[in-house]
């Protein structure tokens, strides 16, 4: 028997699917879906992958994937939320540097500059996420992108932000002195007084840092400021909170989520960037590392 699912018409999700019908498919919907995949003229993954849905998944898998994947969408009938797109698309960018995976770095810059995010932008993402991808992160994106990358043309539109989110390079500067690579007094101090502003307290990863190798946290922090400059300073957090999902880090995870808060992300985005992360990378394992991060900030968050 098949399953019906009831709800208001606006809640319907700009899909090609009728959800009123969870347990059936009509050809007509699985044309559209991949109609629908073809739209952006990037590679091809996303039709291979929706053609192996619907064509071996069965209706029951092929349309819960996308109701599932949808709840972070628009819903039909109202304006699209374009800031969404950029802000998962994103995400999936640095997934993909950390990951590896070339087709898909080179997709997001695709998707990204139809959405409205510069190249340069873009590149602002992947050296963010060279903290975390290193040397490696950057020869995937080359292979990826680097032999076309002068040629990309400016997007068609401009960046769609989400609300409160602005470019603010300064809010990343703690106060180093860069005429030396020796951690100063100062230097500790000035750090110290960073994270103790910003999210609360200073990290233990950052205080035995400094007592095991001062230069290196002085150098990496040094960099960690200026990787992104154009880019809303929000971007920043929310790049952490996927990266943190990712390989489990939950201390990495809670400073994220602070950093975000403290910089004005919105409690709906904080929820939809971790739930995000547990569709497509770590499923419901994540909401683990999520409760032993957060879940005492999220309690206490009156927004």
């Amino acid at each position: 028997m098949s399953s019906v699912y009831r709800y208001d018409p606006a809640e319907k999700y700009d899909e090609g699917f009728d959800y009123n019908e969870l347990d059936t498919l009509t050809e007509e919907e699985v044309n559209a879906e991949l109609a629908r995949a073809w739209t952006s003229r990037g590679p091809l993954y996303q039709v291979f992958s929706n053609a192996l849905m619907l064509d071996y998944g069965g209706p029951s898998f092929a349309k819960r994937h996308s109701w599932a994947s949808g709840t972070f969408g628009t819903p039909r009938g109202q304006e699209p939320d374009r800031a969404n797109g950029i802000l998962y698309s994103t995400h999936t960018l640095t997934s993909y540097v950390m990951l590896g995976w070339e087709t898909g770095i080179r997709n997001q810059f695709h998707v990204l500059r139809l959405r409205g995010m510069s190249k340069e932008q873009s590149m602002e993402v992947v050296f963010f996420t060279m903290h975390y991808a290193g040397m490696r992160g950057l020869g995937h994106t080359y292979r990826a992108v680097g032999d076309f990358l002068p040629q990309i043309a400016p997007p068609p539109r401009e960046l769609p932000l989400a609300e409160g989110w602005v470019a603010d390079p300064e809010a990343f500067k703690c106060g180093l002195d860069l005429t030396t690579r020796r951690m100063t007094p100062a230097d500790v101090e000035n750090l110290t007084n960073w994270y103790e502003e910003t999210i609360g307290y200073l990290p233990e990863s950052i205080r035995f840092g400094i007592k095991l190798h001062p230069e290196f946290v002085k150098a990496n922090r040094a960099k960690w400021e200026v990787a992104i400059r154009t880019l809303p300073k929000q971007f920043a957090p929310w790049i952490m909170i996927r990266q943190n999902m990712m390989s489990g880090n939950v201390d990495g995870l809670r400073e994220a989520v602070l950093l975000g808060k403290a910089w004005g992300i919105s409690r709906h985005h904080i929820a939809n960037g971790i739930a995000n992360s547990c569709c497509f990378f770590t499923g419901f394992e994540g909401f683990h590392i999520a409760q032993k991060a957060m879940e005492d900030i999220w309690d206490a968050w009156d927004e």
